[in-house]
């Protein structure tokens, strides 16, 4: 049987698996059919409706990630998390804070307050620390979790501890005041990076197979 709205629909019996004669008249068969069609229709429409919905949970979430906390003074930097840079990697976002960084947190001369320098990259623990910083204030000022108390213990707590272990630990003083020079771990590739370059050397790997395969 198929169960229709709220009624099962009988089928002619075919216990043995083989063909049967019909024992309903046409217009008994027309009547299934009808049936049938209407519970089908139905069910496609409730599947709309729920596509409808999942559609406007899906905005409302990300109405909510994108949602600037009221004490957040300055514009977002870009972040891989948002929709329209959604191909990009952490290492974007990293990137764009960093930029965001040194044109709100760097401080008067002579304090430890300094620019995150453009080598960050070439030092392994800076990237390690700045992969969280960057991620612990988006957390503390953007979308539905944001609160003053976490942004002001980013404030208070993450980014002055930082700002100490960048200007005494991660670096060579030549990096924030002039060019790179290496100091402690040695530089290394990133994982973004790597894996990237392991999704192009396939890809290439494909088309080189497809070409010698023609």
């Amino acid at each position: 049987m198929i169960r229709g709205d709220d009624e099962e629909i009988p089928l002619p019996d075919d216990a043995d698996g083989e063909d049967v004669p019909a024992r309903r008249s046409r217009a008994e068969l027309d009547a299934m059919v009808e049936r049938l069609w209407s519970a089908a229709q139905e069910h496609q429409g409730r599947l709309a409706q729920l596509h409808d919905r999942v559609q406007q949970l899906e905005a409302r979430e990300q109405a909510d990630t994108d949602r600037l906390a009221r004490w957040l003074s300055f514009p977002t930097p870009p972040a891989a998390e948002d929709p329209q840079h959604a191909g990009e990697t952490p290492l974007f976002t990293i990137a764009h804070f960093v930029h965001y960084y040194n044109e709100v947190y760097v401080g008067r001369p002579g304090s430890q307050a300094v620019a995150i320098p453009d080598c960050w990259l070439d030092h392994p623990g800076l990237l390690a620390e700045l992969a969280t910083l960057t991620y612990a204030w988006r957390a503390a000022h953007l979308g539905r979790q944001a609160n003053p108390r976490d942004a002001q213990h980013w404030h208070d707590r993450w980014r002055p501890a930082f700002a100490e272990r960048l200007a005494t630990q991660w670096t060579h003083a030549h990096c924030l005041t002039d060019i790179h020079k290496a100091a402690g771990a040695q530089s290394k590739k990133d994982r973004y990076t790597l894996e990237t370059a392991t999704v192009v050397a396939k890809s290439s790997t494909r088309r080189a197979d497809g070409v010698s395969g023609s």
